[in-house]
């Protein structure tokens, strides 16, 4: 796909957002299928993140996040082939409470500035309810109106659909499908933690993800039960013990941390073949297929009605754009990465075939310019 017809410039693209991340989770697959195909794209932060968690203590302290989080900006744009990156330094959780006609004229200034072709930045929901983000959408969407007479952008809100895939469900099939025992490094551990729990909080993914806690001496799983959780071990060891029919209780395997416990049942869809007891007091990341409470003040955020796709994820109605970015789900989970502050996760950790299904179409609603008025009830 070439964008760049001969003897014109090339279609600029500019992303506007509130914190360093926002540009990658939201619309990091379609930066760089158009960076990739020529266009000209950039982001602008407009702040620099500096009220975010900090993942990896050997990364960022509270005093150095805000520079870090702007480096890491900077090689997640590299990683997304972007031409431009730039963090302003309003707070950092405090959008909502500037100005309005302060932000607006700033977010005008920078459309005036780098002259894109299009803009995207969040809808009123935010993408995902934070104010900060509910604040720069509403900046922006504000700004490109009032300047669509002068230079007239295609704007975009980036939108979320609610999927009903189960993290839960990819993870079992792929462990099971393995030919050697999976054991998780200490590394990957961690990144499981952050990755499940961010897909799942953003609707990614439909899974309900806790992290519990078995006191020694106690069953994870018995025999015969449904299956409907699948574990992840933190931390203890387990025995797995298969009961007979005459009642006799046999030691079959043991496991640890970075194992998962349960994944048969999930896989094959049959009551558990084993016990699970905790040999000493034990933790584990739990995956079950619930709606969770953040998925649900999710939901009433959204804007009604909405449709169905042939996946069974519900979208916005008015959603306007999917872009296919499945050749770019790498470079969009390296850029991730990129934010290691945020993201303490390898890029080769997952499978290919859970990141393209979680990550390969972004949509969007478009915005500007408005839809012509039918003339009709009939296609004429």
């Amino acid at each position: 796909m070439s964008v760049d017809p001969p003897g014109r410039r090339p279609p600029r693209l500019l992303g506007i957002f509130a914190h360093p991340d926002d540009e990658t989770i939201c619309a990091g697959g379609t930066f760089a299928k158009y960076a990739g195909s020529g266009a000209e794209v950039s982001v602008v932060a407009l702040t620099r993140g500096g009220a975010g968690q900090i993942r990896d203590a050997a990364v960022a302290t509270r005093a150095t996040l805000r520079a870090v989080r702007e480096r890491e900006l900077d090689a997640a744009g590299k990683e997304l082939g972007l031409t431009r990156t730039r963090c302003l330094d309003h707070p950092d959780g405090g959008l909502a409470e500037v100005d309005g006609e302060t932000l607006l004229e700033q977010v005008s200034e920078l459309i005036a500035e780098f002259d894109p072709d299009v803009v995207i930045t969040f809808g009123p929901d935010g993408f995902s309810g934070h104010p900060d983000h509910v604040a720069v959408g509403a900046a922006v969407t504000a700004a490109c109106y009032r300047l669509r007479s002068v230079t007239s952008p295609r704007l975009f809100h980036c939108h979320l659909p609610r999927s009903r895939m189960l993290l839960r469900d990819r993870l079992a099939a792929w462990v099971v499908e393995l030919t050697t025992r999976f054991k998780g490094t200490r590394d990957f551990v961690r990144a499981l933690s952050v990755f499940s729990r961010e897909t799942t909080a953003l609707g990614l993914a439909a899974d309900f993800v806790s992290v519990e806690w078995f006191p020694s001496g106690t069953y994870l799983i018995e025999q015969g039960e449904e299956a409907t959780t699948m574990h992840f071990l933190l931390s203890g060891s387990v025995e797995i013990r298969r009961e007979g029919a005459d009642g006799r209780v046999r030691v079959v395997d043991r496991s640890g941390p970075g194992e998962f416990i349960g994944e048969q049942g999930i896989a094959t869809g049959r009551p558990r073949n084993a016990h699970v007891v905790a040999l000493d007091d034990v933790t584990s990341l739990t995956f079950l297929a619930s709606e969770s409470s953040v998925d649900r003040r999710r939901d009433q955020t959204l804007p009604l009605p909405t449709r169905s796709l042939p996946s069974g994820d519900q979208i916005d109605a008015r959603v306007s754009t999917c872009i296919d970015v499945s050749d770019f789900v790498g470079h969009k989970i390296r850029a991730t990465a990129a934010h290691r502050s945020q993201y303490p996760i390898d890029p080769a950790m997952f499978p290919d075939s859970i990141l393209r299904e979680m990550f390969g179409v972004e949509y969007f609603i478009q915005v500007l310019p408005e839809r012509e008025l039918d003339t009709s009830l009939l296609d004429d």
